[in-house]
């Protein structure tokens, strides 16, 4: 049976196809534009392009437009619950939302109220409790001297040594008196005037007596034969420092000011001459250049106390 050719417009002679093309050709769909060509040969050919289907835009397109699967936008496959169960819901998180809000704003407030002045009344607490210890400690040591300086009175009187007296008295630990020298050296009027910190001003630093200059008094005293020696009342032990500790200097523990007295019983001739300006000539004119005059005196009769606290501290553990 032969097939019926498919409706197409009369050509011209002029433009008839060599050979007829299939329906289900590739090239079907350029023949429409051939018949078409009577109508008006200006007219150019629309060549239509085959549009790209492109998985990459598709895609995006997807997740932009539609990111939730239908699936999941089905009411069934999430829990129903009813608006009862939902607006209890609500006002219990609102309720407890408030709860916590106040009571976050009440711990607030109770931490900021009167910090300051919790924290120095407990610092002042503590100050009252090391000072009543410290005295308890002190009046036990007073009391443990005493009791030693009794055994030490009966074994000398029961043992007459010479070498025992000798070592209590380098040691500080009984008072003595005797003749010897006192040097006492005092701070400039320039540092006077500026104040009572006067090591450091603003323009240049103004030049005090200092630990170094007790300490080269002291070296000489004690090379020459010295006793004992006490600056302004505190006895020098065999560990006793003589130190700076910021502007103010330290006997051991005790902070002493100008002036300075330096007090050494022992031969008064000999401990005269160690501190005078013959033994230290270069020592007593740097001195004197910046207003600092050592005065050396002798003296019949001095009295020196016995060193009053331990030098010596020994840590235990707390149980």
């Amino acid at each position: 049976m032969q097939q019926s050719q498919p409706a197409s417009w009369q050509v011209d002679p002029e433009t008839t196809p060599v050979h007829r093309r299939a329906v289900f050709s590739r090239s079907v769909a350029g023949l429409v534009h051939r018949h078409t060509q009577h109508l008006d040969h200006r007219e150019q050919t629309r060549i239509t392009r085959r549009r790209v289907h492109d998985e990459s835009l598709h895609l995006i397109d997807e997740l932009v437009n539609r990111p939730v699967d239908p699936m999941f936008e089905d009411a069934q496959l999430a829990p129903q619950h009813s608006p009862l169960v939902i607006w209890f819901n609500r006002i219990l998180a609102f309720i407890f939302c408030v709860v916590v809000g106040f009571a976050g704003a009440n711990i607030v407030q109770e931490l900021q109220l009167n910090t300051r002045e919790k924290v120095r009344a407990e610092l002042a607490n503590q100050v009252i409790a090391l000072t009543d210890k410290r005295s308890q400690l002190q009046s036990e040591l007073d009391r443990d001297r005493a009791e030693i300086d009794k055994l030490t009175q009966e074994l000398n009187a029961s043992q007459t040594s010479s070498r025992v007296q000798s070592d209590n008295i380098q040691n500080g630990a009984v008072a003595v008196t005797g003749q010897g020298v006192s040097v006492t050296l005092t701070n400039p009027i320039a540092a006077d005037d500026s104040g009572s910190d006067a090591r450091v001003t603003d323009g240049q630093s103004i030049r005090v007596v200092s630990d170094i200059d007790l300490q080269v008094i002291v070296s000489r005293l004690w090379a020459a034969h010295a006793e004992a020696i006490a600056i302004n009342g505190v006895r020098l032990g065999v560990q006793t420092s003589i130190r700076t500790a910021g502007s103010t200097i330290l006997v051991g523990i005790t902070p002493v000011e100008s002036p300075y007295k330096i007090e050494a019983i022992g031969n008064p001739s000999e401990l005269k001459a160690a501190a005078s300006k013959q033994e230290q000539d270069a020592f007593y004119d740097a001195l004197e250049q910046v207003g600092i005059y050592p005065d050396v005196s002798t003296a019949k009769s001095l009295t020196l106390p016995a060193i009053t606290a331990n030098d010596i501290t020994y840590a235990r553990e707390d149980k």
